[in-house]
């Protein structure tokens, strides 16, 4: 317990987490709910939290977008409903301002290459890139094309 204790409290964990760290240690499969029900109800334990900690977490620090976010929380184990209420916990203007940033700031790494910008291929293919970057990040297709219309018209 004393273990398990520490490794909650080190950051959030979820459930599944917890789970494969108690099966990599060796304990039985009914000690195993019984060590997640005590961890619970001590407060290391708790979804809610974990899921508004996590989405939090990769979108301030990692800038991923809602759809990378929720697709990797998935893979942590949790519900739909948890995954939906980590990602509202995300502030919109926050989220705008941080894809307006990033493609921003991707722009003037592709700029850098020293390629014509006046040629309308290249032009596209920049654009392409940008989408493409944007899209690998977690950000939602409709909000990029807006976004990127409006920050490089043609």
């Amino acid at each position: 317990m004393q273990r398990m204790g520490k490794y909650c409290s080190y950051t959030e964990r979820s459930i599944a987490e917890v789970k494969k760290k108690l099966k990599e240690l060796n304990v039985a499969p009914e000690d195993t709910d019984i060590v997640l029900q005590r961890l619970a109800k001590m407060g290391f334990l708790n979804e809610d939290r974990f899921a508004t900690a996590f989405a939090g977490g990769k979108f301030r620090i990692k800038k991923w977008g809602k759809k990378r976010i929720g697709i990797e929380m998935k893979r942590k184990g949790l519900s739909d409903e948890l995954i939906e209420k980590g990602l509202k916990q995300l502030p919109e203007a926050d989220y705008l301002d941080t894809l307006e940033h990033l493609l921003k700031k991707k722009q003037e790494q592709i700029m850098r290459s020293g390629k014509d910008e006046k040629d309308y291929d290249t032009k596209q293919r920049n654009r392409q890139k940008l989408i493409r970057f944007a899209l690998q990040k977690g950000y939602e297709m409709d909000l990029v094309m807006t976004r990127v219309r409006k920050l490089f018209p043609f």
